[in-house]
């Protein structure tokens, strides 16, 4: 058995197999999940259609109504001039099974440390977040709408005044409230905000109930951090304000609107323990089963990558 530096219990009395059998997959799945969802940092900015998928399926189907004509005048006398009215979905394929897991040695000693579960539970729940995360950020670069802060930062791999006025003017172009939006940034991108006088650290407002990655507010737009934006060169995309990228591209951030992210859950986290006799241990394992996709049609743009023209790495 691995023995755990600082941790001694040498009078406990162990449960029997059977009685952990029992109590450890019900102990340890409330505790998993409530650091799945400590550690969520881009499914808060998603809208969750898990409920769609009460009766079953692996498919979740989304109506989008393309825009109406644009408003006419009435002459007296001349009938109303109709067009034809187009739908269309969104799907999202509910079919992603990922999981973490742990063996344990000596199941006992570890049932008998509330610090040694609360470590297993949040390292499993902290993986399986992190792994939600990777997937929505992927789905989050499918965008093949990018904003290009190259003609308008004075330094590379920044986000001055100038490139925060071009991002706002984008976004608001396309008739998207920049108060529904959140600017999702990486390390790099957040810190270089701490030399613009609009942003407003969380710091400084109130702080009760903040959604984990939230840091801070500018120009309407929450702030979010997040370390999972590792989706690359982006040599497909579009300059929403400045026609295409010819260069590579490097992925910096996204602005994400709160319609913008759609995602749906056929199995919440959950998990599963066994004992294993060869091991003398117990086999845990925690599983999901999910999908995602971008909320968004040809008519209106709700996520937009950040990216620098040019950049090999951040």
């Amino acid at each position: 058995m691995a023995t755990l530096t600082g941790i001694e219990n040498p009078t406990a009395s162990y449960a029997s197999d059977t009685e952990l059998a029992v109590f450890i997959p019900e102990l340890w799945a409330e505790a998993v999940r409530a650091s799945f969802k400590k550690n969520l940092v881009l499914a808060n900015l998603g809208v969750d259609y898990s409920s769609l998928l009460a009766s079953g399926g692996d498919k979740i189907h989304i109506p989008s109504v393309a825009d109406v004509a644009n408003i006419a005048t009435k002459a007296p006398h001349v009938p109303v001039n109709y067009t034809n009215a187009t739908e269309d979905e969104i799907a999202i394929n509910v079919t992603t099974h990922s999981y973490a897991s742990a063996m344990v040695e000596d199941m006992g000693k570890v049932q008998s440390s509330s610090d040694l579960l609360s470590m297993y539970a949040d390292s499993i729940g902290y993986k399986m977040a992190l792994g939600f995360d990777a997937s929505l950020e992927a789905t989050l670069a499918l965008t093949t709408e990018c904003i290009d802060l190259e003609p308008y930062n004075t330094t590379a791999k920044t986000i001055d005044a100038a490139t925060l006025a071009h991002i706002s003017k984008v976004v608001m172009e396309n008739d998207c409230p920049l108060n529904e939006c959140t600017l999702v940034l990486n390390p790099t991108l957040y810190a270089s905000l701490f030399r613009i006088d609009d942003f407003i650290h969380i710091s400084k407002t109130n702080t009760a109930n903040i959604q984990n990655g939230l840091v801070g507010s500018v120009m309407g737009m929450d702030v979010v951090l997040s370390n999972n934006i590792t989706s690359t060169n982006h040599n497909d995309a579009v300059d929403s304000d400045d026609g295409a990228l010819t260069n590579g591209n490097v992925l910096g951030g996204f602005v994400v609107h709160n319609q913008g992210l759609a995602y749906a859950f056929s199995k919440q986290p959950t998990i599963e323990s066994e004992y294993d006799i060869d091991y003398i241990a117990h086999k845990m394992v925690g599983d999901m089963i999910y999908g995602s996709a971008l909320n968004q049609d040809a008519s209106q743009t709700k996520v937009w990558g950040i990216v620098e023209d040019g950049t090999t790495a951040w």
